[in-house]
């Protein structure tokens, strides 16, 4: 399965929910990227507006089927974070159990957390202490590899290594249902696995405080991550909810001088073009959209 990072979209958008990393360019390339990926919702992000993931998410990279989640890039710019975390070379991390079949002794639960030294986004799967009793959709206070969510749940914030206020969302297994709705999506190489709600990009009908993001060849609601300061048309981005609502992280646009991606609006195809580059069209962000996304296109330039 490939990297979202909430979560790491189009042409090179940035992959999944939650953290998570973006992807390739929209249909100006024909693929789509992911991750934070992703989320997840992924999706590791950095302060400076450069995620992982997949966090999605909500800030999540995905790894859910072909999208991603998060690179971890430093402070001085994207950097992705391209490791396994099931085993390394030099054999440190070994996943310790399972999070969406919560198989940890009694009194602790399975969490993801960062287990490489500068990482942004969560990228491995331990026990932990269970020391809360929030549960989905309330918020939260993500710690540095815990949180106060009740078993079953992931303390998601803008990226999903970060720590802070957050809100709960339901660890899954994919493929199987969620118990409050929405969709199971393995950000981070599926050390997310989150269940996340679609919604449509061109309404922005997200609950207030997250916005519409790309997750693989979904669309769902996240907590915006990008840096202060950054976020907006022509930023640079590495995780899919690394740009403010209303954008998407990808490749592909004009002047975008990073590797990872910058944010570009999202665009209506049924209605006159709104890009304001001379260079760029209005194209269809998903290669094979079912009909509610025909009309989702993004601002990048025409292969």
């Amino acid at each position: 399965m490939r990297r979202l990072v909430l979560v790491v979209l189009p042409w090179v958008i940035v992959g999944s929910v939650l953290g998570c990393a973006a992807k390739d360019d929209p249909q100006a390339s024909g693929t789509n990227a992911d991750d934070d990926d992703d989320g997840t919702t992924a999706a590791a992000d950095d302060d400076d507006g450069n995620d992982d993931d997949d966090d999605g998410a909500s800030g999540q990279s995905a790894s859910a089927d072909d999208e991603g989640t998060t690179a971890a890039p430093d402070d001085d710019g994207p950097a992705d974070d391209d490791s396994g975390f099931l085993e390394q070379p030099d054999g440190g991390v070994v996943n310790t159990c399972d999070p969406g079949a919560q198989d940890c002794p009694k009194g602790e639960k399975c969490t993801a957390y960062v287990s490489t030294p500068g990482g942004r986004t969560v990228d491995a799967n331990k026990c932990v202490p269970d020391i809360g009793d929030k549960v989905f959709g309330e918020s939260c206070e993500r710690m540095e590899d815990n949180d106060d969510c009740e078993v079953g749940f992931f303390c998601m914030t803008d990226v999903s290594g970060h720590i802070g206020e957050g809100f709960c969302l339901e660890f899954c297994i994919e493929n199987q249902p969620c118990e409050f709705g929405g969709t199971c999506i393995g950000f981070n190489d599926g050390a997310l696995p989150v269940c996340q709600n679609e919604c449509d990009p061109l309404l922005q009908d997200c609950p207030i405080g997250q916005g519409c993001y790309r997750a693989l060849e979904l669309f769902v609601c996240a907590m915006p991550g990008p840096p202060e300061g950054l976020g907006n048309d022509g930023d640079p981005c590495a995780t899919i909810q690394g740009c403010n609502p209303g954008l998407i992280c990808a490749n592909g646009t004009e002047g975008c001088g990073a590797e990872s991606g910058c944010c570009t609006p999202i665009c209506d195809l049924s209605e006159p073009d709104t890009c304001t580059s001379p260079s760029e069209d209005c194209l269809q962000v998903l290669a094979d959209p079912p009909p509610e996304w025909q009309d989702v296109g993004a601002c990048a330039i025409p292969e």
